[in-house]
């Protein structure tokens, strides 16, 4: 199995390339408008491996997403939740099914909280262990910090019920997964997307977010999203266009 990332530093914002180096197949998670597709193309072609799914792990609310692009460009459908309201056709993901990429193998994992669309990518590689190795966890858990429940909907009712779906997807479906298994966000650094404590790593495991992310030292729901709640910072202004773009609502960028 072969992991690229591929980020966009001043944002914030992880995407990643992921491929079986013996059958070659690709798939890229959350790619950036910012990069564009042709740097997707290329750079799996470099490593070996032709792009066969294009996946957003949700509906993004800081950057415009470059899958409807790269889609078109590879032939392909973009793959989102089966959940997602978008305006254009796409594959739909739900929980526990699979995508065969070779040897490695991705699994789906309906994941919702910060956006109810949400999902994370659970990935075994079977030449090494029948066995999780990691897991992409889009906006759920973060490299010490965890995605915010306000950008959908920031409404208290709607931003309450968001946070306490946040605090099952990480609690009773993450973070059960073994210590070893290490994550892949959507984010890092000072992206709008996380809180105060976001670090500017890009990857971890679920023992040390345990150990030391400070959003998971407890296990109860309310302290959790009072936890949450008071170390926001301020939503990103374009928020909701950016959202309606990517759900093929706008051109406008």
């Amino acid at each position: 199995m072969k992991i690229v990332p591929v980020l966009d530093e001043e944002n914030g914002c992880s995407s990643y390339i992921i491929g079986d180096e013996v059958s070659g197949k690709a798939a890229v998670i959350d790619p950036l408008k910012s990069v564009g597709y042709n740097h997707y193309i290329l750079t799996a072609s470099a490593n070996g491996l032709t792009i066969r799914h294009v996946i957003d792990t949700h509906v993004h609310a800081d950057h415009y997403s470059e899958a409807k692009k790269l889609s078109r460009e590879t032939s392909l459908i973009p793959s989102m939740s089966v959940n997602t309201s978008a305006e254009f056709a796409f594959n739909p993901l739900a929980e526990g099914d699979t995508i065969e990429l070779g040897f490695t193998t991705i699994r789906i994992i309906e994941t919702p909280g910060h956006t109810p669309e949400s999902i994370s990518l659970l990935v075994t590689d079977s030449s090494r262990s029948s066995e999780p190795w990691c897991i992409f966890t889009g906006d759920s858990l973060f490299v010490g910090d965890v995605g915010r429940p306000d950008l959908v909907d920031s409404q208290q009712e709607q931003v309450n019920q968001a946070a306490s779906q946040q605090f099952d997807s990480i609690f009773r479906k993450i973070l059960p997964l073994q210590d070893y298994v290490e994550i892949f966000p959507a984010h890092f650094g000072g992206s709008a997307c996380g809180g105060l404590f976001l670090s500017p790593k890009f990857v971890s495991t679920i023992g040390f977010e345990k150990r030391y992310n400070r959003f998971l030292k407890t296990d109860n729901a309310a302290d959790f999203s009072r936890n949450l709640m008071k170390n926001l910072k301020p939503a990103p202004v374009t928020a909701q266009q950016i959202r309606n773009w990517n759900l093929g609502k706008s051109i406008d960028t």
